[in-house]
């Protein structure tokens, strides 16, 4: 096992997230449509990714002042798509109807070589120019 940062993203656009945790280690709390600015220390995930590998998520919504009530808590074990053997940081993403996936990733959203779909990272956008960067030595690899 290897130490690693946990990070989130809220796709939505109603509901924050007051807090989240994957597999009991923390992450930051997310405004609506925000995410991937600030990180928890620490989880930990296998030095190599493994089939079949998941985690539990466990996360309660925030409201903002004098809004509806929130959803109640939610946990879910969802599947850790494969990754490298860079692990990087543990992501969670939240979306509509009490969904969310995680993915473990030495990028950031909008690289590239992000393991999601350009659908999946809405309203992030892939930039293609940091695949350039990265050919010019800019970013790391």
């Amino acid at each position: 096992m290897v130490p690693a940062s946990v990070e989130g993203y809220n796709h939505m656009s109603d509901w924050g997230i007051e807090s989240f945790t994957v597999d009991g280690a923390g992450g930051p709390n997310l405004t609506p449509r925000s995410g991937g600015g600030g990180s928890s220390c620490c989880g930990r995930v296998p030095a190599r990714w493994r089939p079949g590998m998941k985690v539990k998520v466990q996360w309660s919504y925030d409201t903002t002042q004098g809004g509806p009530r929130p959803p109640p808590p939610q946990e879910a074990e969802v599947e850790v798509p494969e990754y490298s053997s860079k692990a990087g940081s543990i992501q969670a993403h939240f979306y509509p109807d009490h969904k969310v996936k995680v993915v473990v990733s030495n990028y950031g959203i909008r690289h590239p070589r992000y393991p999601m779909s350009d659908e999946d990272k809405l309203p992030w956008k892939t930039r293609e120019d940091l695949l350039e960067d990265e050919r010019q030595g800019r970013l790391p690899e």
